[in-house]
């Protein structure tokens, strides 16, 4: 996950140096604070493939330029993960791989 962020950080061009932790969650694949500098990801998403977490972490890290889900924010979004959409149905679809 660390590498996962690192790499989509310095691509996005991202230079907010983020604590990543990983919690159990209940309603939320991730969370971007920008109180504490921090990421959060559901622990469950270890369960998921690795494009599918990507997608989540490019979601996170784009709330570093959008504070909310506009459409600027989802172009940010597409711009960096295209297939977005279809790796978020398969995510709340419970479809692992």
């Amino acid at each position: 996950l660390e590498g996962n962020v690192a790499e989509n950080k310095e691509k996005m061009g991202i230079i907010s140096p983020y604590r990543i932790r990983v919690r159990q969650m209940k309603t939320r694949w991730g969370v971007n604070s920008q109180r504490t500098l921090s990421l959060t990801f559901a622990l469950n998403l270890v369960h998921y493939s690795k494009e599918i977490i990507e997608s989540v972490v490019i979601h996170e890290l784009a709330h570093d330029r959008v504070h909310n889900h506009s459409q600027n924010f989802y172009k940010i979004v597409l711009a960096y993960s295209p297939d977005y959409y279809f790796y978020r149905k398969k995510l709340t679809k419970g479809q692992y791989k």
